[in-house]
């Protein structure tokens, strides 16, 4: 049985991350010419892809509701943050987001120090990064990092609601008659069948205990077998 929880979840990233790799290797393409014309990476080239970036958006079809390509700090000569996010609005509509959307959240929080951008960076892995709350919603954010001529420019990056990944696995999750539960590489509980271990909690030994999922780090623990 944990091999289906496993795979549900598993199945719940697959078709994220293969958008964001394609973004990914498109964005690297365009950056290969241009250095191959002795350009250097501009403002245009993020907004170039923004066609891209709907069609992604568009394919996913609720799998995740925002994405884009964000570049690392000073790749783009004078500027210091450079980034491409468009999110699916309820209606259906596609917002693009910005700083001057949100100017209080100063230089997009800072997101060269976030995980989802230091981890790839350090790693040159994809990542799954989360659960934590971001505005009104607990989101988890998918990332794939971009690397131009063996050097990391940045990410090309997706939010998924942590509501849309528990439909996702509440079927398989619902047939454990164990308390059972999905943690993260913290130890953080992500999904949870019990009550008395609540999404967002946190235990050192849930880093160790349970069946990894080969996910960034997940594991799948049933709470009798650990104990």
């Amino acid at each position: 049985m944990n091999d289906f929880l496993k795979q549900a979840a598993c199945s719940a990233f697959e078709k994220v991350f293969g958008e964001l790799r394609l973004i990914s290797s498109q964005f690297t393409q365009l950056i290969e010419n241009k250095s191959a014309q002795n350009s250097k990476v501009a403002e245009s080239d993020v907004k170039h892809m923004r066609p891209s970036l709907v069609k992604a958006l568009m394919r996913l079809d609720g799998s995740a509701f925002s994405l884009g390509i964000i570049l690392d700090e000073n790749v783009i000569p004078g500027t210091d943050y450079a980034l491409s996010w468009l999110e699916l609005s309820s209606d259906g509509s596609i917002q693009e987001d910005s700083n001057s959307r949100y100017p209080w959240r100063g230089n997009f929080y800072e997101y060269t120090k976030a995980e989802w951008m230091s981890l790839p960076r350090l790693n040159r892995e994809p990542v799954v990064v989360g659960p934590y709350v971001d505005f009104d919603k607990y989101l988890l954010t998918l990332a794939v990092p971009i690397v131009v001529s063996d050097h990391f420019i940045g990410v090309a990056a997706a939010d998924v609601r942590l509501d849309d990944f528990e439909r996702s696995v509440a079927y398989p999750l619902s047939r454990f008659e164990l308390p059972c539960l999905i943690v993260n590489s913290e130890g953080r509980v992500v999904v949870s069948n019990t009550t008395s271990h609540p999404v967002g909690s946190i235990n050192g030994a849930y880093k160790t205990l349970g069946t990894p999922m080969q996910l960034c780090g997940w594991r799948i623990i049933l709470i009798e077998a650990a104990c």
